[in-house]
């Protein structure tokens, strides 16, 4: 960021603006795979884009831990695979391209070793 900005990074590890290609898969019992924009990504975390009437926000709480797949474009440096991950915040995203769209945190825990989806 320039140095005269008004907005100061405060993120612990910076984050990275995802290309389009970049997914998260979401499976949950009696109800159809979610696949969402990943927003931006860390080593530590993934933001997804959610419309805000979608019924995806009424299958999740902040602090709630699932397996999800991360979907990469292959020249991406983000490694492609299932991860354990906790939903870290939910909130409106207040600016650009998705401005009133909810923003979803996900904590990566671990990556798994193999598929966890149906």
């Amino acid at each position: 960021m320039k140095k005269n900005s008004i907005f100061e990074e405060k993120r612990i590890k910076p984050r990275h603006p995802a290309l389009s290609e970049h997914m998260v898969v979401f499976s949950f019992p009696g109800v159809p795979l979610y696949q969402l924009k990943a927003r931006d990504i860390s080593e530590n975390g993934i933001g997804v884009i959610v419309k805000p009437d979608s019924k995806f926000l009424n299958l999740i709480e902040i602090g709630q831990e699932m397996n999800v797949e991360l979907l990469t474009p292959q020249e991406s440096r983000h490694v492609q695979g299932f991860y354990s991950a906790r939903i870290a915040h939910i909130k409106t995203n207040e600016e650009g391209r998705f401005k009133g769209h909810i923003l979803v945190g996900l904590e990566l825990i671990s990556k798994q070793g193999k598929s966890f989806l149906r």
